[in-house]
């Protein structure tokens, strides 16, 4: 990995004209689309260029006007009506003088873009202002007026999507059940074509397309893998039974991303790595040394065509097919269709001063305003003394509702076509092609989009040579360096002409964490993040107390640490709640010193709806008895009250063994001939505890291989092993894991519609198992249905109340939900924790930063980047 050239000696100033800023960020997958970058980094990129309609204050309170750095200029909210009937109307009023960076005017126009995007049908991205209830969405989106007309035109897509997986999936097996699984990719196709032609129905008519779409979708999930696992083997560790670490054991990337996507096997008894794939066997690692090319065209091949049927229902490629079949079904049918459309447009999204004059009172001020119809300049902007005004009304009231609007205006120009920009008359055409998953794909998402943003924020992509003229997207990254140049046409920086104060900015991409600080100290980069670890910040320290020119900060993390159990893996509630039991909390958190605390419910500190005074529900077996026993799981209740035992008092080895066993038992489960617990189903206590990342330098990874340390060898009758996945994320958002460890990142609204909800389109609650929990087969989830039915309703009731005060209606709300999480059994919060800031104080100006009494985990040091200096003096 290449890292940016050193800075200038010590003693010398710097020129914000001519001196690049330079951060370090993660891995990124590439996707630098508004619309569609889904991981953090992705999003880190892609947020450089954008303005967003609305900010927010370092307690988490919405900010507009003509001194934000945003797009809305000021709004009225106003509630009319009462019970059914009430909806709540927001008024935007924009700014007239903004400019994307290639200096175009943002208007209305954008702004309506943004939004049918977003709300179509077809949109597969992860951004969710569908879920908010903006009145006549949902009969845009389905054109059907009924609740029961739009659930049923959803699931026939679904079912189609699904008929369509599985007629490619049983088409392969009846292939290789006659001919075999050794045939190439081609070969595989014309085997296809013949066996839709052998079985002419509709049934079929889709498999040689789809295998097609697959096998793209799986060549992009591989190309993410490798550009995770790269430049990390230097740093990857591993850990054997008796917690002895290991290091350097690989020499190269290829090792790495071979060893993530199980083709390496770290066996943890004997300490040893092993390795069976193709022809190539063994335990020599230097023996596998090929380029990247080599080795993703090794696994893909290795899988396709063989495995398709595990790469369509179980790999990560599998949710991006069944989201993409489902859009198309739909879109096939609105095609189909076109001229029996009903909603042409979303009624509860208007341009409000279009054609007439409208009145807006401020929110801030009490002052009304009247805005009248928009007379327009030549090149499209409002004229001197007119601003548009957006007005959206919603069902009832939402308090999330108003970050679902505070979205970044990308440009319409740049991210749709000729087409569809021309037909654009604020009625029925938006710049967007109704429900058309493809033309999403091709257009706003095409390939020449994805690899550069466009937006109008401070700092707009560049490349290294300088200048934003045509910059490809091999100019914008390369050599693991994202380039930027100050966007000319922005105007609320402190810069020369309201632009950012820095023109140049860089990103270096650090795979791995171990060498952030590294870079810093040799001035490779000028601002990291490292792990909050205590050692690292008392690294930090030490340079900073030598006088090396190096300063830190810590802010508190507006999200936290869990580890998750999908209960469509481990079906049993009462089985959850064993290894719950069996994993020792407070180790996670000593990773991070003094620097991290413990949580107990699964929602982040930093939010005024956290509870009070809340404790944990699923104590370690092995800790102190806690004195409040009404507050923690009944069985463990019961049979610590069974035992005698009372607060302050640890159960014995013997009894924690004994509880965990009366869980299981009291399940249903049986040892089995194998030594290892299975119910009357089969179902076995065979799991997979999955630390989601490449590195076992983890804090979870310690007290989960101590928990399957204790299932194993102490209780007993369990099978269960911790392991590293570098494709966790995609595994999980497709609910292939049983037990994890990762962290979440919280909005600033507590809402918890999106991650827990019954009816969440959201990929956590496939993580979560809603999808087998939803179903019941069998009656096997009653006690869940029951619980997540009652958390639904407590998750609806906290959407139809404004009190977002501590101790309030909306807090009290919350506080019984997330007990209801916490019974459900499906996730054990572990920790918050601070980020870590380190920067070279001699080349940055720090008195530029926010200032320290504005900080917050919704507001960091460089919140502001384009009022950021270098030192000049």
């Amino acid at each position: 990995m290449g890292v940016l050239a050193g800075c200038k000696p010590e003693n010398e100033t710097f020129n914000n004209e001519e001196d690049a800023l330079s951060f370090s960020l993660q891995d990124t997958d590439g996707v630098f689309n508004p619309f569609f970058s889904a991981t953090a980094p992705d999003g880190e990129v892609v947020g450089m260029t954008q303005l967003g309609m609305l900010g927010n204050d370092k307690d988490g309170q919405v900010t507009y006007g003509a001194e934000e750095a945003v797009i809305v200029n000021d709004m009225e909210t106003s509630t009319q009506g009462t019970g059914e009937d009430q909806t709540t109307t927001y008024k935007f009023v924009l700014k007239n003088n903004i400019k994307f960076s290639d200096g175009v005017p943002l208007t209305m126009k954008d702004v309506l873009f943004n939004l049918y995007v977003y709300l179509d049908p077809a949109y597969y991205g992860s951004t969710t202002i569908y879920s908010t209830e903006i009145v006549g969405l949902q009969e845009y989106r389905t054109q059907a007026e009924s609740e029961d007309e739009q659930n049923a035109a959803n699931e026939k897509f679904q079912n189609a999507a699904e008929d369509r997986i599985m007629a490619l999936s049983v088409a392969a097996e009846d292939i290789f059940d006659e001919l075999g699984d050794t045939m190439n990719s081609q070969a595989f196709r014309g085997e296809l074509e013949n066996y839709a032609r052998d079985n002419p129905n509709d049934y079929y008519k889709n498999i040689v397309e789809d295998y097609d779409t697959a096998c793209e979708y799986f060549k992009e999930e591989l190309k993410s893998d490798f550009s995770s696992a790269r430049d990390s083997y230097e740093d990857l560790v591993l850990i054997d039974r008796n917690k002895k670490e290991y290091k350097g054991l690989f020499t190269n990337d290829v090792q790495v991303f071979f060893y993530n996507e199980g083709y390496i096997q770290w066996d943890s008894n004997t300490a040893t790595l092993s390795y069976t794939f193709g022809n190539i066997s063994g335990n020599n690692l230097s023996s596998i040394n090929m380029s990247e090319e080599e080795a993703i065209r090794m696994v893909y091949d290795a899988m396709i065509p063989g495995k398709i049927g595990e790469v369509i229902t179980a790999w990560g490629t599998s949710t991006t097919l069944y989201q993409y079949l489902v859009s198309k079904a739909a879109s096939e049918y609105y095609e189909e269709n076109k001229d029996a459309m009903i909603y042409h447009n979303i009624s509860g999204i208007q341009f409000a001063n279009r054609t007439q004059s409208v009145e807006v009172k401020s929110d801030k001020t009490g002052l009304t305003t009247t805005y009248q119809p928009v007379e327009y300049n030549s090149d499209g902007s409002p004229k001197p003394g007119f601003n548009e005004v957006l007005s959206i009304t919603i069902k009832k009231v939402d308090p999330k509702a108003i970050w679902n609007f505070g979205f970044g205006v990308a440009p319409m120009h740049y991210y749709s076509d000729a087409e569809h920009i021309n037909a654009f008359d604020y009625e029925s055409n938006f710049g967007v092609e109704y429900y058309d998953v493809d033309w999403l794909r091709n257009c706003v998402n095409s390939v020449d989009k994805v690899g550069v943003p466009v937006g109008a924020g401070a700092y707009a992509a560049s490349k290294e040579s300088g200048g934003l003229d045509n910059v490809g997207a091999g100019d914008f990254l390369s050599g693991n360096v994202i380039y930027y140049e100050r966007n000319p046409y922005y105007n609320m920086g402190a810069g020369p002409n309201g632009t950012a104060v820095i023109k140049k900015v860089r990103f270096q991409v650090v795979s791995a964490a171990a060498t952030l600080l590294n870079a810093l100290y040799t001035k490779g980069i000028d601002f990291v993040t490292p792990n909050a670890k205590p050692e690292n910040t008392a690294e930090i320290e030490g340079h900073k107390n030598n006088g090396e020119g190096f300063d830190y900060d810590e802010i508190t993390t507006n999200g936290y640490g869990y580890i998750g159990i999908n209960a469509g893996k481990v079906p049993s509630i009462k089985v959850r709640q064993a290894i719950m039991h069996s994993i020792r909390v407070r180790d996670v958190v000593s990773y991070y010193g003094t620097s991290a605390t413990v949580l107990y419910r699964s929602m982040s500190k930093n939010s005024w709806a956290y509870p009070e005074g809340a404790t944990a529900y699923y104590p370690y077996v092995g800790d102190p008895i806690p004195a409040n026993l009404d507050v923690v799981n009944p069985d463990y209740a019961a049979y610590v009250r069974q035992l005698g035992l009372s607060a302050g008092a640890t159960m014995s080895e013997d009894q924690q063994t004994a509880f965990i066993r009366q869980l299981v038992e009291d399940a249903g489960y049986t040892i089995g001939g194998d030594g290892v617990y299975v119910d009357s189903r089969g179902n076995k206590l065979d799991y997979t505890f999955t630390i989601v990342g490449a590195e076992q330098d983890h804090p979870a990874y310690s007290p989960m291989f101590q928990a399957t340390v204790f299932l194993n060898t102490k209780v007993g009758g369990f099978n269960v092993k911790t392991v590293t996945d570098n494709r966790g994320l995609s595994k999980l958002s497709n609910g292939e894991l049983a037990v994890w460890a990762a962290a979440w990142g919280s909005t600033i609204d507590p809402d918890m519609y999106q991650v827990y909800h019954k009816d969440s389109k959201a990929t956590s609650v496939n993580a979560w198992g809603y999808r087998e929990i939803l179903r019941n087969t069998g009656n096997r989830y009653s006690v869940e249905n029951e619980i997540l039915t009652a958390l639904s309703e407590l998750i609806d009731a906290g959407r139809e109340s404004l009190d977002n005060t501590k101790g309030g209606e909306r807090a009290r709300i919350y506080s019984e939900a997330l007990d209801l999480v916490m019974q459900l059994a499906i996730e054990l919060p572990t920790y918050q924790r601070n980020d870590l800031f380190a920067w070279n104080d001699r080349k940055i100006d720090s008195s530029t930063f926010i200032p320290e009494a504005d900080r917050s985990a919704f507001r960091g040091l460089t919140s502001e980047l384009q009022n950021v200096s270098l030192r000049v003096s």
